[in-house]
This record gives structure tokens, sequence and C-alpha cells, in this order.
């Protein structure tokens, strides 16, 4: 099994709080992880029809057989139960009691916050991060096939030796699918599925709710609750314009990424590298890959997203600001090409210049994450290789 750069983290804050939850999309690698970090503690599935139905029977008697604590994996099928877990841990007051795991954001949210606000930590665990397969021999080789593969634990596992087309339609089919008509009354199945195609088309792009409302035969309320429900479930992420404009007026809309690639490619039909790279949205893909590199980065870290990206009204763009624990902020263009173009440092020199205006803004050297291997200076900034993004990320606090 391979080791997860989370595990350190969730160790720590068991040490700290009486419970611990995990959450991330399905099939992260939740239960492993779960399972692997807290072995002392006995296991319990709550999608399993006996054990959900024994716990909403009587969750006083179903918490009494765990004296010494549990995983409680798939907690938001009994969202009942966190008020009596805050009783438990009111009275017990142990540290790492409690290891809970979730595939909806929307409903562990809710509950944490109305029944056990300041008892539990939260983590996110979402799929491989391309520094957690080092050394494996089923770590893609270019970016083209890790834009095409995604991360998605079970496509690297050797003893199931999984083929990437056929797994990613299956969990579009039972996974992404069934999540979400768990949480919307989708009645009309076709236009959701053109509506899962149509943000896949336009990752990478700043989201236009009319426009997609329109071409999926949809209204815009029905779009924002779709898209907030694919967002909770952890299919896309917004990511939000920087709020500093440096005397610029500022795009407020979000931009839409999804967080696996491989799924987003399985969504617009993709299924080889050459299919990929001739595609035109090939370059917003690469993009989607590093957004999501950055978001694995900062949450296997236990660190804040503090995640935007700034663009201007009249065309000035970074596509990600990182902002410090300092409060600094360290940008990052990101570009498929292969050729250290200078012109894509654009972008971070017109941030920079225009910081000059705040005095209390403080633009760190940034980097172009592009599609070539060596590092190159850019000015104040610096080209660097898509496959050193880790390193890169390390050097942000």
């Amino acid at each position: 099994m391979l080791e997860r750069s989370l595990t350190p983290h969730a160790v720590d804050l068991a040490r700290r709080f009486p419970a611990v939850a995990i959450t991330g999309p399905r099939q992260s690698g939740k239960t492993t992880f779960a399972q692997s970090c807290f072995e002392h503690l006995p296991y319990v599935l709550l999608e399993d029809p006996t054990e959900r139905a024994a716990c909403q029977d009587d969750p006083h008697g179903f918490l009494a057989r765990f004296p010494n604590g549990a995983v409680l994996d798939e907690i938001q099928n009994v969202p009942d139960l966190f008020s009596y877990l805050q009783g438990d841990i009111d009275r017990t007051k142990t540290a790492g009691r409690w290891i809970l795991t979730g595939s909806t954001a929307m409903d562990l949210d809710r509950s944490i916050s109305q029944s056990l606000a300041g008892r539990i930590a939260t983590l996110e665990l979402l799929p491989f991060a391309r520094v957690e397969l080092d050394g494996q021999p089923s770590r893609p080789a270019t970016l083209t096939h890790s834009v095409l593969e995604g991360g998605y634990p079970p496509l690297f596992d050797p003893e199931r030796n999984h083929e990437p087309v056929s797994w990613l339609d299956q969990y579009i089919r039972n996974f992404v699918r069934r999540d979400v008509r768990d949480l919307l009354d989708v009645r009309n199945r076709t236009a959701f599925d053109v509506f899962l195609r149509q943000c896949a088309a336009r990752s990478g792009q700043v989201l236009d709710y009319s426009d997609l409302a329109s071409t999926c035969g949809i209204d815009i309320k029905t779009a924002k609750e779709w898209i907030s429900v694919l967002e909770a479930c952890y299919v896309i992420h917004l990511l939000r314009p920087h709020y500093r404009n440096f005397g610029k007026r500022l795009t407020k809309r979000p931009k839409l990424y999804f967080v696996d690639t491989g799924l987003a490619c399985r969504l617009l039909h993709l299924s080889d590298v050459n299919q990929l790279r001739g595609h035109p949205r090939w370059g917003a893909l690469a993009e989607t890959w590093c957004i999501s590199e950055i978001l694995k980065s900062r949450a296997h870290s236990a660190k804040s997203r503090n995640l935007w990206f700034w663009r201007t009204s009249d065309g000035h763009e970074v596509d990600v600001v990182i902002e410090t624990t300092g409060g600094a902020l360290f940008p990052i263009e990101i570009t498929a090409a292969a050729t250290p173009a200078p012109e894509k440092a654009n972008g971070l020199a017109k941030l920079r210049e225009l910081s000059l205006r705040d005095a209390d803004a403080r633009v760190l050297p940034g980097v172009v994450l592009y599609g070539g291997d060596e590092v190159r200076p850019v000015r104040e900034d610096r080209f660097v290789p898509w496959d050193s993004i880790a390193d890169t990320l390390e050097e942000v606090p």
C-alpha cells in the first residue's frame, strides 16, 4: 500500500482532537487510509444496511459497542449520529476516539458545524498526487498520460490492474451519477448527463451560469444547484477570484475546474494520448491537472487552501495566487507548452507591478509551470517543469 502524504497530519490531529473527519471523493482511498492510520480501532461501514439500521434504531446502543471508539466509514448515511457523538465526546474527552469518513462535504460540514464544532479536526483526502506515486512503475511518464489517467487510487493498484477508460466509465456511472441523485431530484437524466459533459468542456474557464444553463436546456437556478452539489461531491472545484484589485476592476465570477482530469477526459470521450494532444481543450485540461496538483498539495499537507486566481477586466491574469501564512502572494502561471517563452510570465510581472500601489501587498517571485523539463529564469520569476510541481509548492508556507 502506498504511503499517503496526509498520514502524519492525520495521526498528529488524532492526538489532539477527540474526532477526526476525513472527507474526499468516492474511491480516493479514504477507507484504506483510515484503516491503515488507525488500525487499533474497529471499523464500521455505515453504507452496510445492517449497520445503518442498528445505528438508526438505537444510536446509544450502537456507540456502546465501541467503548474505545471506532472508524465510522461513510458517516453521511446517518447524519443523526452526530448529536450522539457529541454527547460521547463531551463525556469521555478522549483524543483520537472517533475517526469519521464521508464523501459529501455538504452533509458533513452541516453536521459538524451543528454538533461537533471545536471537537473535531477535518482533513481532505483527494486522489493520488503525482509525488505520492514516486517510484511506482504505474506512474504516468508524461504530462499527457498524467492528464488522461488522473489520480484515482484503484488505477494504480498492481493487484487489480484496472484499465483506465473502462474503470472511469464505471466510476461515472456508479458513483458520480448515484451520489448526485442522492442529493438532488434529477428527473431529466439526459439533461444532467449533458450538464456533466459541458462542465468538463468548461474546465479551466470562468463559470458562466447563463451560458451553461442555456446549453443544457435548464434554468439558471438548476445549474447553480447542480454545480454546488458537484462541488460538494468533489467532482469539481470552483476557484474564486482574488479580492485585491490594486486599482483595477476584477472578474467576480469563479473558474471551474475538475478535481480529477481523468474523469474530465472520459466525459469528453478522450481515450488515448493522441486524441488528447490534438483536442481543442488540451491546454485547459493540462491547466486543470496542475490546479488539481496544487489542491492536493495543500489538502494533503493539512494547509488552508488559500487559493485564488487573479484577472482584471482588461485581460491581465494569473492562473493561481496562493496567499501564504504571512499574507504574501505566491503567483503561478500555467502553460502546456514545452518552450519557456518569456511572454508567458507577463501576468506575473503585471501583478507585481500593480501590487506596488498597495503598501500592504507583497508578491513573492513566482513560477510558470510548463510542459518542458528544465528550470529557466525569467526576470524575477522562473519556469518550472510540470513534474517538479511538488518541490515548488513545498516552498509556499
